[in-house]
């Protein structure tokens, strides 16, 4: 399964483009997949970092962050430079993005023996990018 998250590096960010997508592709993966609290699998939490006017992103990777073993979860960081954040498309990066967290979740998980929902994640992927072809 998969959540989406945000850490914003100013508040200038707030209302931004990069700030509505992201908020946009939540809101859908959240009408479909329903609580957090209920999910009983391993999980990805995809948390974009963007850069803003009181610091800039430090990695340029898809990199791991904190993992709960009690809950199945795991964070995946995704970072958004200053040099993309204001670009026309956002919807690519965002659903290039939480596919590149479902495979990396889908490793973790698998070098942990635990099997990751990755056709269940993938699909709310989908449904986002559906989502996006309809505004």
């Amino acid at each position: 399964m998969i959540s989406i998250g945000a850490v914003f590096h100013g508040p200038e960010l707030k209302d931004s483009k990069i700030d509505l997508a992201i908020l946009a592709a939540s809101k859908i993966i959240k009408s479909h997949r329903g609580a957090l609290d209920s999910i009983k699998t391993p999980w990805v939490n995809a948390v974009f970092v963007v850069s803003g006017s009181m610091a800039d992103v430090d990695f340029e990777c898809l990199e791991f962050g904190d993992y709960s073993i009690e809950n199945k979860g795991v964070v995946v960081k995704i970072p958004v430079p200053r040099k993309i954040r204001e670009r026309d498309n956002l919807n690519e990066l965002v659903i290039d993005s939480l596919r590149g967290a479902n495979a990396m979740a889908f490793e973790f998980f698998r070098l942990k023996g635990e099997e990751f929902p990755l056709r269940e994640a993938e699909a709310l992927v989908t449904k986002v990018a559906d989502g996006f072809r309809s505004e």
